[in-house]
């Protein structure tokens, strides 16, 4: 019998990985931008066409992506219900920042977060179809 979900130890990480994103999420404006600049300073030698918008841009996608990877190897079988749980988190994600100080949530925020997961997911499934018929093949 083949199992529908994936073993504990992805789904400890899909926490403690939603718990980071979570927790950036209540970050203060102040803090977060401090965090920002600190990274951006530091990029900014290797990329020096790096902004501090492109970069909070790219950490969103960044973030979902690496979440949307963990949620594909939790919710194995269908990609239908990993692209549905990285929705919602994107969702919830960007309402809570309507409650932080100095943070807003953002329509376009989401749509990125979503791109981040849609992508991890797209890639895993196409590379478990790949096996699967690598695997036929060789039969």
């Amino acid at each position: 019998m083949k199992k529908e979900f994936g073993r504990w130890y992805w789904w400890v990480l899909c926490a403690l990985w939603l718990a980071v994103i979570l927790g950036h999420s209540l970050m203060p404006a102040e803090a977060s931008k401090a965090e920002s600049g600190g990274l951006l300073a530091w990029l900014s030698t290797l990329f020096p066409f790096l902004t501090e918008h492109l970069l909070r841009k790219l950490a969103h996608g960044t973030e979902f992506a690496l979440l949307g990877f963990l949620l594909a190897q939790c919710l194995r079988g269908r990609c239908s219900w990993p692209l549905l749980t990285g929705l919602v988190c994107a969702l919830t994600d960007e309402t809570i920042q309507l409650f932080v100080p100095g943070r807003s949530g953002e329509v376009r925020d989401v749509w990125i977060d979503f791109a981040g997961v849609t992508a991890a997911v797209a890639l895993v499934c196409f590379l478990r179809f790949l096996r699967r018929r690598r695997a036929a093949a060789s039969e």
